[in-house]
């Protein structure tokens, strides 16, 4: 069943059944009411009957009881042994009315007829104590208990009509958007297109916010799926660069190479070359795929020794100065030890390819923990530093093509920043250097702790 069908069904059943709800209060409400009401006026005839019967000097105690018979109603004796009087009943009652009533008054039902009852002692003339029972028939309220129920009854169906209109008119209200939703889904699914839903009004309501919220979403994958498509084809065409110097020293080798052994020493040299190239490329589009399925190991440890870690590691793997400064001999962090080395690996060695002079890497507190890498190389022209993380984005390609460089390594270290919670900046001045700030964020929620690395 659709949704607007069950917003349909459901909202209109459940009007009905308030209103059943409602008309069976009123119905019962109001008799009760008209019952007690009747029972409480009989009460009154038959203590005005009383006090006429015991102050009568001249009637007989028939005569007095035949004038107070009630309209459609009977005067018997309680106790029908006693024979005291012939019981008195209207021509319009003709049932047996019986004598073991309970209480002094009340309503009983005899033969499908409601009847309200009294029951009271009177003194006969010859001074005995008589206990009479006065019942008058409930016709006419039972007759407007019919007609009441005739008129619920009918006010509830007539009020169903409009109910029953307004609750479709709210299934397909309500469900407008999501048939759009869905709608468009299948659009762009058969497409291949990213469509976005029309949105109107002033997004408070929840219908609203979802078709914003799916708009975003739109926008989020259709910018990832550029991005993708961007991704693919720099990766093809970094791997094609090399490859094709393959296939053509492999070639020249197949053609000349028996013949001029330096050739073919040139040809297996650039093959060994290109085919570096192509492993430390995909090492680190492989380290891009990863990054999301590895597993954070959190640990709290002393900034400083980290960073000399690194520094050492650096100095002795290049023939280049790194130096190292601490503001502060105790830097208290909560990281993941080998990711952060990696970031920093990375951005190390990308400053050692761009520039010729020493890198400098300066670490202190304000307010939170940083370290700043320089170099004095090159520098990275104004427009191109909001780019620079972005995957295979290079500011000199042919620069970079010297260095080996794919674009890839600060993309790799923004998301390794952004797993550790750490804040890259980037300042740059052409010809003058680079300059590269690691922010270490303090309110974040970290899962679990490992023990704290030891110096």
């Amino acid at each position: 069943m659709k949704l607007k069908n069950k917003i349909h069904l459901s909202s209109t059943l459940l009007m009905f059944f308030v209103l059943a709800i409602l008309a069976l209060v009123i119905y019962f409400s109001f008799s009760n009411l008209s019952y007690n009401t009747e029972v409480e006026r009989l009460k009154s005839e038959v203590e005005v009957m009383v006090t006429t019967f015991n102050t009568n000097t001249s009637q007989t105690p028939d005569d007095v009881l035949r004038a107070y018979v009630p309209i459609d109603g009977l005067i018997q004796e309680k106790n029908p042994s006693a024979n005291t009087f012939n019981p008195i009943q209207r021509p319009t009652v003709q049932v047996q009315f019986p004598y073991d009533v309970e209480g002094t008054s009340g309503r009983l039902a005899i033969a499908g007829e409601q009847f309200a009852y009294v029951t009271t002692p009177v003194i006969w003339p010859n001074g005995e104590v008589v206990e009479l029972i006065v019942a008058q028939s409930l016709r006419e309220v039972t007759a407007n208990l019919a007609t009441l129920r005739i008129v619920l009854i009918s006010v509830s169906l007539l009020a169903m009509i409009p109910i029953f209109l307004s609750s479709a008119l709210l299934g397909r209200v309500l469900t407008r958007p999501i048939e759009g939703l869905t709608g468009t889904m299948q659009r762009i699914q058969r497409d291949g297109s990213f469509e976005k839903l029309p949105v109107s009004g002033d997004y408070r309501d929840e219908l609203s916010q979802m078709g914003v919220a799916f708009n975003e979403m739109i926008e989020l994958l259709e910018e990832n799926y550029k991005k993708q498509e961007e991704f693919v084809s720099n990766a093809s065409h970094e791997l094609r660069t090399p490859l094709t110097v393959i296939s053509s020293s492999a070639d020249l080798m197949q053609r000349r190479g028996a013949q001029e052994p330096e050739l073919q020493e040139e040809a297996l040299s650039a093959i060994r070359n290109e085919s570096e190239r192509m492993r430390q490329l995909i090492e680190q589009l492989l380290h891009i795929a990863r990054r999301s399925e590895a597993q954070m190991e959190w640990q709290k440890v002393n900034l400083s020794l980290v960073l000399d870690q690194v520094m050492t590691a650096m100095n002795a793997s290049y023939n280049r100065e790194f130096k190292l400064q601490l503001d502060d001999s105790s830097l208290p962090v909560t990281t993941d030890v080998q990711k952060l080395k990696q970031l920093l690996y990375i951005l190390l060695d990308n400053a050692r390819k761009y520039s010729e002079a020493s890198i400098e890497m300066q670490a202190g507190k304000n307010g939170q923990v940083f370290v700043k890498i320089k170099d004095y190389g090159v520098g990275i022209p104004k427009q191109s530093l909001p780019h620079v993380f972005e995957r295979f984005y290079r500011v000199d390609k042919a620069r970079s093509r010297e260095t080996g460089g794919f674009g890839l390594g600060l993309a790799l270290a923004k998301e390794l920043a952004d797993s550790l919670h750490i804040e890259l900046e980037i300042e740059s001045i052409e010809q003058l250097g680079t300059t590269v700030t690691v922010v270490f964020s303090e309110n974040f929620n970290v899962p679990e702790l490992q023990s704290e690395q030891e110096g």
